[in-house]
Formats: structure tokens, C-alpha cells, sequence
């Protein structure tokens, strides 16, 4: 009497005994991790009798699971395979779809390597430890320069709603990713010819009152927690340092360390440097007449510079207040614009602040 399968299938049949081998090369490939490893999605293919066949017989999986992916792109890892970009998004697209805590643990246990953009159709692979998230455009746009390896982490061009960069990246923060701001060293040097410096008044033209007033009132927003004797005494101490005109701009050397122990440096220059150590303030001469990108450069440089400066003790903040110092920057800190821009960003000033403020400038 005829079993159920073989009601199915004709096992004699050259067709059908081809397929079988198939499926069982299929098998062999998935259990022993295969380097010619794929996917196959067989209902593109066969009608639904044929599949429940090869599910009972074969125990061919109904769907995919987060591990068959992982079995797939660890082949891939092995064999150096460049991805099409497209292979790429289907991947990434699946371990969104069925993002959980499962999930997390197992993509983070089992890749090795993750996708990097190369600039052209094909993804490359590399160390999830020599990767990085670039949350700073300004260090990414510095090491593509200076790299002969990719170093940032892929992501679909253009966008794709099936898979949103910012939910990407979560995905590889989460499996140990990380960002190029927290992960590169920054040293700042510079050669100054004593000849040429030129001691300046800073309360002439660099930390006019209107600066003061715009970094006391950051400092007195609640969520810093500073009282009133702390915020004039970092005052007096901006005040205090000495201020150096210098020609030669500041050069800056940005270093990664990889998991092979290789670092990769990059260089760039700065206007401006503030050296807490010794005191002194290193800036060039801002000519106005070079043109916007001159000037917000160094506005950038010079925003930046206080910011680390004033806040060295709360780095997370240094970032907002560097933004609001900027933008009154190139405002040429006028009165009634810094007093605007504070109010938009609910910042203000209190008695005592007011009253320290006319002692350090008395004249105004």
C-alpha cells in the first residue's frame, strides 16, 4: 500500500530523485557550514504539497530563522565574499524585522564581521572591532582622507524605509559598534616662534561681555547644577589666561587604534587652542574679509575651544554651549541678538551674575 508521500512523489522518477539529492546536498551544506552556502526559498518553486513533502522528509524549515542568517553570513565572512548591496539590505533588513533581546544575542555572538561602505556596489567585510558608527562627519570626512581601508560602517544609499539609518545604527551600537567621536585620541601641538607672538587684551575683540553674559547663562540653567561662586570663578579664570596671537595655525593629530594593534592617524590644523596647563590662549588673527568659510571655521574653532576650556569638568554639556557661542559668534556677539538667543533657548542670567558682570567690566 502507497504511503502518503509516496501518493507525492514518484521516488523512481529521474526528476524527483535529482531533487532529493538536491535537497539532501541542501542539508549537508546548512549542518556542515557550507563556504557555498545560500538560502533557498523553495515556494518560489514547488506547490504546497511538495513542501510539506520535503518538511516531514527532509525537515526543511518553513521559514528562515535568525540563525540560518547568521550560518550565511558567517560563510561569507570565511570565504572574503563581497556583498552586492542589495544582499546586504536583505540581511540587515531581516535582523530588523525580527529585532529582539534573542536576536541581539545572537547577532552579537556570531558576526565577526560587519559590512563597511566601500564607494562602489560591493561591501566589504571587517573586524566589528576596526568599524566605527561616524557620528562626527567632520573626523569622517578627516580619516577617509588619511585611510587606505574603509573604517565606517554601511549603511543603504540612498535611504531605504525598510531600513531607517538611525535604526541601523542602533543595531550596531547595540552589538558593539562604536562611534568615531568616543573612540579616536586627539593631540594638539603647535610651534611658537616668540619673536612673532603678540600678546592681546582679550576684552577687546575675543571675550567681550556679551560672551560672559551668554556662557553665565548657560552655566546657571538648573540642569547644571552650578551654583553662582562656581560660574563667576570659571569666568575669572578665562579672563586670567594670557592670550597669544600666533601666525602658524595649531596642528592636530586624530589617532585610532585597530584590533591588529595597528593606529591609523590623520591630521588637520586648528586657528585656536586653549592650554589649560600653561594658561594661555594660541589664536590667529581673524581677517573677516577671507570670506564665510574662513569665518566659520574659526568661529568653530574658537566655540569649541571655550566650550572645553569652561567645561572640562562637564563634557556633556560642552557641545551645546560650543553650538550657542558659535552662533553668537558669527552674530558678532551684538547685544540685543545674544539676549535673544537666550530667551530661545530659556538661558538667562540672575542679580548676583549681573553684578559680577559689572565688576569685570566696569567700562561698559
Amino acid at each position: 500500500m502507497a504511503t502518503k508521500d509516496q501518493e507525492i512523489l514518484d521516488l523512481d522518477d529521474p526528476k524527483i530523485s535529482q531533487l532529493v539529492m538536491d535537497l539532501m546536498s541542501l542539508q549537508k551544506d546548512i549542518n556542515g557550514h557550507s563556504r557555498s552556502l545560500q538560502l533557498k526559498v523553495l515556494d518560489k518553486y514547488y506547490e504546497q504539497n511538495l513542501l510539506n513533502f520535503f518538511s516531514r522528509a527532509f525537515h526543511v524549515k518553513c521559514n528562515p530563522t535568525v540563525s540560518d542568517y547568521c550560518k550565511l553570513w558567517e560563510a561569507w565572512e570565511i570565504s572574503g565574499h563581497r556583498l552586492s548591496n542589495d544582499d546586504c539590505l536583505k540581511f540587515w533588513v531581516y535582523v530588523l524585522k525580527h529585532w529582539g533581546e534573542k536576536t541581539e544575542k545572537t547577532i552579537t555572538e556570531k558576526l565577526v564581521k560587519l559590512p563597511v561602505a566601500s564607494g562602489s556596489d560591493e561591501v566589504l567585510l571587517f573586524n566589528k572591532h576596526d568599524v566605527f558608527i561616524a557620528d562626527d562627519l567632520q573626523l569622517k570626512d578627516l580619516f577617509n582622507r588619511f585611510s587606505a581601508q574603509s573604517l565606517f560602517v554601511w549603511y543603504p544609499q540612498p535611504s531605504k524605509p525598510s531600513l531607517p539609518q538611525m535604526k541601523l545604527f542602533d543595531i550596531y551600537r547595540k552589538i558593539g559598534v562604536r562611534t568615531i567621536s568616543e573612540s579616536v585620541e586627539k593631540e594638539e601641538s603647535y610651534t611658537v616662534d616668540v619673536a612673532q607672538l603678540n600678546q592681546v587684551n582679550p576684552k577687546e575683540n575675543l571675550i567681550t561681555k556679551d560672551l560672559v553674559t551668554l556662557i553665565l547663562g548657560f552655566l546657571a540653567n538648573p540642569v547644571m547644577k552650578m551654583e553662582a561662586e562656581r560660574r563667576h570663578e570659571i569666568i575669572r579664570g578665562l579672563l586670567n589666561i594670557t592670550f597669544l596671537e600666533i601666525v602658524e595655525p595649531i596642528s592636530v593629530k586624530y589617532s585610532l587604534s585597530l584590533s591588529s594593534g595597528e593606529i591609523v592617524n590623520a591630521r588637520a590644523s586648528r586657528m585656536i587652542c586653549w592650554d589649560r596647563e600653561s594658561s594661555k590662549f594660541f589664536t590667529q588673527k581673524l581677517d573677516r574679509s577671507s570670506g564665510y568659510k574662513n569665518q566659520i571655521e574659526y568661529a568653530t574653532d574658537f566655540s569649541e575651544a571655550i566650550s572645553e576650556g569652561v567645561l572640562w569638568e562637564n563634557c556633556d554639556h560642552i557641545g551645546a554651549l560650543s553650538e550657542l557661542i558659535k552662533l553668537a559668534f558669527v552674530l558678532e556677539f551684538d547685544e540685543e541678538a545674544v539676549r535673544f538667543l537666550m530667551e530661545s533657548k530659556n538661558l538667562q542670567i540672575y542679580l548676583e551674575d549681573e553684578e559680577f558682570i559689572a565688576s569685570v567690566f566696569p567700562s561698559d
